[in-house]
This record gives structure tokens, sequence and C-alpha cells, in this order.
């Protein structure tokens, strides 16, 4: 039994891929594998994979094209974290830029005619001035603050 076992085995593994192997149980239950089909028995034909060709210089190809696609493939993954980085750090200063922008609109507004500081500095701003400044702080949140 460990015989068959062992032909069947060899059949399957060293078989040329071109020749057909065929399996078959007689009636005693025993599995038969051969070149050639059984003459009064029904057989079934078993595919047979084979391994391919050895080549050196197209395994050396392949190889290199692997090494290569991984190296696109780094470099790719560096590329997009780098602008993934640039992009937090973008939505950072925007946000920074929309919390102050909006802290000078609303100083604008609730100030009217009195003080306003710049820096260290106090201003009495006209309202035209006052008007100019609070426009451009809108114009700072629609830029700032849409984008993040």
């Amino acid at each position: 039994m460990k015989q068959r076992l062992l032909f069947a085995l060899f059949v399957l593994f060293f078989n040329p891929a071109s020749a057909e192997t065929y399996r078959w149980v007689n009636e005693d239950g025993v599995v038969t594998y051969s070149q050639t089909p059984p003459p009064d028995t029904k057989a079934e034909t078993i595919k047979i994979r084979s391994t391919p060709s050895s080549d050196a210089d197209a395994s050396k190809d392949r190889l290199e094209k692997l090494r290569q696609r991984l190296a696109d493939s780094e470099e790719d993954r560096a590329l997009k974290k780098s602008k993934k980085k640039e992009q937090a750090e973008s939505q950072a200063v925007n946000k920074q830029n929309c919390s102050a922008a909006r802290k000078n609109l609303e100083q604008l507004t609730a100030l009217g005619n009195r003080l306003y500081k710049t820096g260290d500095d106090y201003l009495r701003l006209t309202e035209e001035d006052r008007r100019k400044r609070m426009q451009q702080a809108g114009d700072q949140i629609k830029e700032y603050c849409e984008s993040y």
C-alpha cells in the first residue's frame, strides 16, 4: 500500500507536463494512478501542474522588477506621508488664523469708535478704517475658516 502511494505521489509531482495521468478505484477500493487508462474501467483524468523552468537571467529580471516596484511604493508612501503632514500643519495654521480673524472681527464689532489695540499701541479708528478692517477680518474668516 505504501509503495502505491509513493508511486502515485511520484507520478503526480515528477510527471512531464505533456503527459496525462489517470486515477481510478478498483473493486477493492484501491486507488491507482497511471499514465495509461485502464482498459475495462472508467478513469478520471488528473491535471498536473508542472513547475516552470528556472532561467537565471529571467529570474534576476523578475527580482529586479519586484525590487523596483517595492522601492517605488516606499517612495510613494513617503511622499503621501509628507503631504499628509504638510496638510495637517496647514490646517493647524488655518485654524489659528481663523480664530484670530474671528477675534478681530468680534473686537471691531464690539468696540465701535473706541480705542483699538494693535500690538502694544492703541488707536482710535475712524468709522471708515473700522469698516475696512471688519471687511478684511471677514475675508480672512472666509479664507481660513472654510479650508479646515
